[in-house]
């Protein structure tokens, strides 16, 4: 295979046709198929399905678009940096986190991105996982931290964190003993639950393990918002569902207290995405790597509670290699 192949894989993806595909590279539709079934020979696999409206990724072709965005954002980040001779310290860099997370390394990456980039700008923008989904596939934001997302035509997701997900209580009343061992989740079934909405990565997450159990938990409210959530937590209207790392100043100070699940899918993934048509400019690539770091550091300091690294301390893949290589 060479570079040209990769590139109009890559066109191709995006465009979902190889008409559409061979006018924005400005060569004939046979001159793109013979590029596209020269690749595919030389990977004995077939990456697209060809049907009447278009083009569509084989399993095959989605694993190597995760590895070809990777490829061509490397050789575009050297070079731009060899042509500058130096990391350009003086951009700006638009970084989307989840409240669950901007609550334990929120400040931590602001002051390390300042201490690193000092005439630099980092902005911080808080939401859900839809909502930074739909903005970086809009390329509104340069970076975002993602629960369960995956590499697609327009997003490049790498894996951070498989993190635990933990029922949290109010501390129990004086007089009561508490409940021993990691919670099940036929338990959700039958209390009145507060937790976010359907379309949260985290709920999604919930939502697939309760499934799987043939679980319906009681929902009596949703809300997207975390400190909410905590709030409604601690006035004992209902238990929700959060990594640790959202709360771990509350239980440390006593306000609540967390319980791990029984079930190995009370787990989620956390990627850091890029949008995979805008340009990762080495700041960028700077930012992501403090925040892998960051990741990494907190993880030993018990703030967040999960894996970042397979038992062979290789890096986390997509979310099922990743289950699989910690059960």
């Amino acid at each position: 295979m060479d570079l040209l192949e990769i590139r109009y894989f890559l066109e191709t993806a995006a465009a979902g046709s190889l008409s559409r595909a061979a006018v924005q590279l400005g060569v004939s539709q046979p001159a793109l198929s013979r590029q596209i079934g020269s690749l595919e020979a030389s990977l004995g696999r077939e990456l697209f399905y060809r049907h009447g409206r278009g083009v569509s990724l084989t399993e095959p072709g989605r694993r190597f678009l995760s590895v070809a965005q990777g490829v061509m954002q490397q050789l575009a980040d050297v070079r731009e940096e060899l042509s500058t001779g130096v990391l350009d310290a003086t951009g700006s860099v638009t970084l989307g986190i989840p409240p669950s997370l901007s609550a334990s390394m929120g400040a931590d990456l602001a002051l390390r991105f300042a201490a690193a980039f000092p005439r630099a700008r980092l902005r911080i923008r808080e939401a859900f996982s839809a909502v930074l989904l739909e903005w970086s596939e809009a390329a509104r934001i340069d970076l975002a931290v993602l629960y369960d997302a995956r590499s697609s035509p327009s997003l490049i997701a790498t894996p951070l964190l498989l993190e635990d997900l933990f029922l949290i209580e109010p501390p129990i009343e004086a007089g009561t003993e508490a409940p021993r061992g990691p919670v099940s989740l036929v338990e959700l079934a039958g209390r009145d639950c507060v937790l976010p909405g359907p379309e949260n990565g985290l709920r999604r997450v919930l939502d697939s393990a309760c499934a799987a159990e043939g679980v319906r938990p009681r929902v009596l409210t949703e809300v997207d918002c975390v400190a909410a959530l905590k709030q409604l937590v601690e006035r004992r209207v209902g238990p929700t569902v959060l990594p640790f790392g959202a709360v771990h100043r509350e239980v440390r100070d006593g306000r609540l207290r967390v319980r791990p699940f029984r079930s190995a899918a009370m787990r989620a993934l956390l990627v850091i995405a890029t949008p995979a048509n805008k340009p990762v400019t080495p700041l960028a690539r700077a930012t992501m790597a403090i925040v892998q770091e960051e990741v990494e550091r907190l993880v030993p300091l018990d703030v967040l509670r999960g894996i970042t690294r397979n038992p062979d301390g290789s890096r986390l893949k997509h979310r099922g290699e990743a289950l699989a290589a910690v059960q």
